[in-house]
């Protein structure tokens, strides 16, 4: 039984390069992806070493300072750079 649908190669080569072209971009936007969550969570975490070293070691004014630069680094600084990473892929959602 002859194929009811035949298609050039010409045709094929074109369909075959788009999608292992797509395919690369979404690969490529996944580790991105990897990469800025890493990122972040380890801003995250950073900011709360910091918040927990405030504490320890100085005074209070110097701690309250620390702490705030704490929560700025742990949640501002996350929250910024998806932001940006979001903002900076936005054509592909």
């Amino acid at each position: 039984m002859p194929p009811l649908l035949v298609l050039d190669p010409a045709r094929r080569a074109r369909e075959k390069a788009r999608a292992s072209e797509v395919e690369a971009l979404e690969r490529e936007w996944r580790r991105a992806w990897h990469r800025v969550f890493a990122e972040c969570l380890g801003l995250f975490l950073l900011g709360y070493i910091l918040y927990g070293l405030a504490f320890g070691k100085y005074a209070v004014g110097r701690a309250a300072l620390i702490a705030a630069v704490a929560m700025v680094v742990g949640y501002a600084g996350p929250f910024f750079r998806l932001v940006t990473f979001f903002v900076r892929h936005a054509d592909q959602f």
